[in-house]
């Protein structure tokens, strides 16, 4: 006599084997950064090559001279403590990276040269440290500069980008992905390149002016101590 099937009626069941998954299959694989400079690069125009090439070349520049401002600043500011450590003390010593001691000792030199009149000393040694600022700032309106052209540069770059992207619809006539997308891209990585450049910039020139600004401030008191110290 066969089992009973009561409570199951007539329904059927189909017994379904498991699916197995590839997951290798599954995985995206990102395309690499080089990858798309690379790839960007050979779809650019010649106003894209252009701008990114000047963007370079400024960044490059730039960093330069942020690199030879920070040695610079932190061995001013380690002679500059040197200095003052022993001319408070009524001692003078020659520490040739200090723009206060380079700043004393053509003064010396210059008041062994000829006589230089009381009320012309200080505008004498004001002019001394107007020129050692001033070495001590150059090139950093070039910072400047790049901080404020550099995002502009890149913002040409994406119009110049969007206008293409248009232009090859009106010529083939479709708004497809595949016909905007070099357009597009290339719109994206100036912008992108112009603010890589401009941020760096901006942010060394504002700390290489308030290093300087700390100098200029400490030098009110030095210059007086060294005119002082030439009238005794």
């Amino acid at each position: 006599m066969p089992p009973s099937t009561s409570g199951l009626g007539h329904h059927s069941f189909k017994v379904v084997a498991p699916v197995r998954f590839r997951l290798g299959a599954l995985i995206y694989k990102r395309p690499s950064m080089e990858n798309i400079w690379i790839t960007s690069w050979k779809h650019f125009g010649w106003v894209g090559k252009t701008i990114l090439t000047m963007l370079f070349m400024m960044s490059i520049y730039s960093w330069s001279i942020m690199i030879n401002k920070f040695f610079l600043f932190k061995r001013v500011k380690k002679a500059n403590k040197k200095f003052l450590d022993v001319f408070y003390n009524g001692k003078i010593i020659n520490v040739p990276e200090s723009p206060w001691s380079r700043i004393l000792n053509k003064t010396l030199t210059e008041k062994t040269k000829r006589e230089i009149l009381e009320e012309n000393l200080y505008n004498f040694i004001k002019r001394l440290a107007n020129e050692e600022m001033l070495s001590l700032s150059s090139k950093l309106d070039f910072l400047l500069s790049v901080s404020a052209v550099a995002p502009f540069m890149g913002l040409l770059g994406t119009v110049w980008g969007i206008l293409m992207a248009f232009h090859n619809i009106g010529i083939t006539g479709t708004s497809s992905i595949s016909i905007i997308a070099s357009g597009i891209s290339e719109a994206l990585i100036v912008t992108f390149a112009g603010l890589v450049v401009a941020i760096p910039a901006a942010l060394g020139y504002n700390y290489f002016d308030g290093e300087l600004r700390k100098i200029k401030m400490q030098g009110e008191e030095v210059l007086n101590a060294i005119y002082a110290e030439m009238n005794k």
